[in-house]
């Protein structure tokens, strides 16, 4: 998390990729590379296996354990090239999230087709927010607002989406997601939930229990 550092009139809060010194750059690159190669690995080796499951398949004699094993095959070979996209994404250094104390930038891109989306968001511009089930942050709009969204390509979703009064937002950094969620819940209009605190009046009743 960065220290909170005044930029204009206006004050960042949170940024995502964090500000690294040289020497941190250079240990984190390592890192990166030493898990790209490991990923790459991994997918070469699902995908081999999956190859050899499809021609297994064809070299087996009851039509239906064919068929059997060139979906396993497929599905496996599917799996690995999702994995090793998802990982990739991870690592993308094109992405960033900056949290200021009246907007939010943010960039986001699509997993399959790879648009990049930029996007500029007001909070004053927010009538309420909330989650759903893949862990995007839905942002519905107030009437009249419009949020400075850009696309490196035709995004049919992203548009349809806006034209309803709605934005979805991806975090390649959860903790954005979180320190939006928990510090910034009464800008951004999202249901702050409140937990009970069961206290004990006598904690050292179960001390007692276990020391029996």
């Amino acid at each position: 998390m960065t220290k909170d550092l005044m930029i204009g009139d206006n004050m960042l809060l949170y940024e995502y990729p964090p500000h690294l010194d040289k020497r941190e750059q250079i240990a984190k690159a390592a890192h990166d590379l030493a898990e790209h190669k490991k990923m790459q690995r991994n997918m070469y080796k699902n995908l081999i296996i999956a190859a050899a499951i499809i021609v297994i398949g064809f070299l087996a004699p009851p039509m239906i354990v064919k068929v059997i094993l060139w979906l396993v095959g497929a599905g496996n070979a599917a799996v690995a090239l999702l994995l090793y996209r998802v990982y990739a994404l991870s690592r993308d250094t094109d992405l960033y999230t900056r949290i200021y104390d009246d907007h939010i930038e943010h960039c986001q891109k699509t997993l399959v087709t790879r648009i990049k989306t930029e996007i500029y968001l007001s909070y004053s511009d927010i009538e309420r927010s909330y989650q759903d089930k893949k862990g995007r942050l839905i942002v519905c709009l107030k009437s009249g607002t419009k949020p400075t969204v850009s696309s490196s390509k035709e995004y049919k979703f992203m548009d349809s989406e806006l034209s309803n009064g709605r934005l979805f937002l991806d975090f390649q950094d959860t903790r954005a997601k979180l320190y939006l969620i928990e510090n910034l819940h009464e800008q951004i209009n999202y249901p702050k939930k409140e937990y009970n605190i069961i206290e004990d009046d006598d904690p050292d009743e179960h001390e007692n229990i276990f020391n029996l």
